[in-house]
């Protein structure tokens, strides 16, 4: 990266000097070197009410003539059961118009398609776009490592995706990303976002999830009402005789009743976050009766489920690439039939029919409802937070610059129902896909070609669109709705929280001793030593954040 007015990191040395090289590329927080002599971010919290100023005023997109066929709430995404009549044009004016290239850095959870100059998807949408766009396309799996390598060395893409689950794990995230990243502020703050009325509709709480260290710093993905459900294959388990389970005792008889090696088929893939839930640990905090705050490691509730997940691996159930490698690729496992159920974002659900529906017309994916550990016990659901991915833009550009960026991410943020939107999802009509029966039939060259990648560009308001896949719509939006009735206490809603760095450098390492426990390589007795080190290497000084926090916003 070259020297910069704006005061950018200009080389890999003076990066590492700011973040310290152990804690971003091993991502475990630990600092080594000069940078151990730095004090790491205590964490910050402020009301969302009062970052006001520094995000979009929300003005909502409404396109014209389309209502959904199965009405939203405040935790349910409004459903379409089937097409628009027609698609409306939402942007007028090609959004790139100095003719310059773009790079762009991107995960993908699914196949990497063909690059520039051999792939007609990205040429279509390049046309619309009026300039291409050169993606670095990165494993979602590992993306985490390939992203520390990034920042790193300083030396970033002009639009950069990162998660809010990867941006945790890396201490000094906030301070790395105020060097390497625009203000978005002076080009999005209050009316000024009307320039760009499709980012404009974003949800506010989305929009103040992007505020780092006081600073407006990317384009929000606005979340699903929920971070996770648990898929299985609907098919396979009729094919067994196996009724859906309905809570953690049933579903681990049929993991013992359908795993069968012989066959290459075991019953899970990664589904702790789940089996966590069902045995009621809290997402994160959650308030004592004696006014203070514990931390899920700390409940009684979190070695129950752990004391489950060793039996899980102990009888075989989990397939053994899970067992070798907790990153594996678990969406290639579900969809051959070699897992059966796996804990899975709620867009995992149509991404899987999307990629091997094609090839297996008999699929069926559904979800468990809510369930507890026990029959007729307690349901929680936890609540998402209102953005989990952010596009940044490098922070040494030209305003001129990154005004064409935020058209891009404009133009790309195209609800359902538009023109753009419709491209973006499908390709082009008789190359891409087809329309059979007012339904989308994606063609060989769509699923090898139209695959997630200008999405990460920007987000769009949640709907449930997909209805070319088997019950998917009415089937998720009557999970939501059943799931909206099950939400969790949160005490930290409203409140935009930047996570101390000491406790986001702990989660990797404390997380890695909890999956070796799964796998016999440490007993479950170690678990509250785990939890204790946990304690005094940052959970405590943590908590006393976290409750002057809740205390301070009237929530203890």
């Amino acid at each position: 990266m070259k020297n910069s007015p704006d005061g950018a990191i200009t080389s890999r040395r003076g990066f590492l000097g700011l973040v310290g090289a152990g804690s971003l590329v091993a991502a475990t927080g630990g600092l080594t070197g000069c940078a151990a002599k730095k004090e790491l971010p205590k964490g910050t919290a402020v009301a969302a009410d009062k970052l006001s100023g520094l995000v979009p005023k929300q003005i909502p997109f409404q396109v014209p003539g389309l209502t959904p066929d199965l009405p939203g709430g405040a935790f349910v995404d409004p459903g379409f059961l089937k097409r628009p009549a027609q698609f409306v044009q939402a942007v007028t004016e090609k959004p790139i118009t100095s003719g310059k290239q773009i790079t762009a850095m991107t995960p993908l959870w699914g196949k990497v398609p063909p690059g520039l100059g051999n792939n007609a998807y990205y040429d279509a949408v390049n046309e619309q776009l009026g300039g291409v766009v050169k993606f670095n396309i990165q494993d979602g799996m590992t993306y985490g490592d390939k992203l520390s390598a990034v920042l790193a060395s300083g030396d970033v893409p002009e639009i950069m995706q990162i998660p809010g689950w990867e941006a945790q794990k890396i201490a000094h995230f906030t301070e790395a990303a105020n060097k390497l990243f625009a203000d978005l502020s002076p080009y999005l703050a209050g009316d000024k976002a009307k320039d760009y009325p499709l980012l404009a509709a974003y949800p506010t709480a989305a929009w103040q999830y992007a505020v780092y260290g006081g600073v407006l710093q990317a384009i929000p993905w606005a979340n699903a009402p929920y971070p996770f459900l648990m898929l299985y294959r609907k098919d396979i388990l009729d094919e067994l005789g196996i009724t859906a389970p309905t809570n953690a005792d049933e579903i681990y008889a049929m993991g013992k009743e359908a795993t069968d090696a012989k066959k290459k088929r075991w019953a899970f893939a990664g589904i702790e976050q789940e089996i966590q839930r069902a045995f009621n640990v809290p997402r994160e905090w959650r308030k004592k009766g004696d006014g203070t705050l514990i931390y899920k490691y700390e409940t009684p509730e979190f070695e129950q489920h752990i004391e489950y997940m060793v039996k899980l691996y102990a009888d075989g159930l989990v397939h053994p690439e899970i067992v070798a490698n907790k990153d594996a690729n678990v969406k290639s496992l579900m969809g051959s039939g070699q897992v059966l159920m796996n804990r899975d974002g709620v867009g995992g659900w149509h991404e899987l029919y999307g990629t091997y529906l094609p090839d297996n017309p008999k699929l069926r994916f559904a979800a468990l409802d809510p369930f507890p550990a026990k029959a007729g016990g307690k349901v929680i659901v936890w609540r998402n937070e209102p953005a989990g991915m952010f596009a940044f833009i490098r922070k040494d550009l030209s305003p001129d610059r990154i005004r064409e960026l935020l058209r891009v991410a404009n133009w790309c943020s195209a609800p359902y129902g538009t023109a753009e939107n419709e491209l973006l999802t499908n390709g082009v009509e008789g190359k891409h896909y087809n329309v059979k029966d007012g339904l989308v039939q994606r063609t060989n060259l769509g699923e090898k070609e139209a695959q997630p990648t200008y999405m990460f560009l920007s987000g769009r308001p949640g709907a449930i669109t997909e209805a070319q896949y088997p019950d998917y719509v009415p089937s998720l939006h009557a999970w939501e709705t059943k799931a909206a009735t099950f939400l969790e206490e949160d005490p930290f809603v409203g409140i935009r929280v930047e996570v101390p760095s000491k406790m986001s450098g702990l989660v990797t390492p404390t997380e890695d001793k909890m999956q070796e426990i799964f796998r016999g390589k440490r007993p479950i007795s170690e678990w509250k030593q785990v939890v204790r080190n946990w304690q005094e290497q940052g959970g405590n000084e943590a908590r006393e954040f976290y409750q002057k926090t809740a205390r301070d916003n009237g929530r203890l």
